[in-house]
């Protein structure tokens, strides 16, 4: 059964690097509400991500990642904020659940440069960052799909205050009442 609260569901989505973890973390500080980043709950239960996609391959992972999203999203209490990895949001599939779900889309969007100085060196823990082309050309590919949010904003900045205080200024919007918190 979908929830329909009036309170908001703020989903955070981007490429790898994007922030959608650190930023989860802070806005939901900041709204004093629940913060579940889906792939933090699945290595939680499966083990780490790395492991997954090397015992059932990408397509292996991205049916856990489906089935995980199942669940959490009638449990989610409201407002809340998810953060998704960086390939959730590309199946049709996740985003029919989080449309159904009335969930607010935000794109944590910035260049492939940004995002690169930020991840490289992960490969260990993000299997897909391991070719720089081959990332290179997984954003090329993904960008078009993230735009297709509610709202996209700017997150190439190394200091995520500013975000922050947008994303807050977002959460007003959509009826989450956090003046007295939105101060950093």
């Amino acid at each position: 059964m979908p929830n329909h609260s009036p309170k908001p569901l703020l989903v955070l989505i981007g490429f790898m690097g994007a922030g959608k973890s650190t930023l989860g973390r802070l806005l939901a500080a900041q709204l004093a509400c629940p913060l579940v980043d889906l792939d933090e709950e699945i290595a939680r239960i499966h083990g780490a991500i790395p492991a997954l996609f090397a015992a059932r391959g990408e397509s292996g992972f991205r049916a856990i990642e489906h089935y995980h999203l199942d669940l959490i999203l009638p449990a989610l209490a409201r407002p809340s904020v998810l953060a998704l990895g960086g390939g959730a949001f590309l199946q049709e599939a996740n985003r029919d659940l989080l449309a159904h779900h009335g969930a607010t889309i935000v794109f944590l969007d910035a260049p492939f440069e940004v995002l690169y100085a930020r991840i490289r060196g992960t490969a260990h823990q993000r299997p897909l960052a391991a070719d720089r082309d081959r990332l290179c050309e997984l954003y090329a590919q993904r960008r078009p799909t993230y735009l297709l949010a509610h709202h996209t904003f700017d997150a190439s900045a190394d200091d995520p205050s500013t975000l922050l205080i947008s994303l807050v200024q977002l959460a007003n919007r959509l009826g989450i009442c956090t003046t007295a918190r939105a101060t950093l």
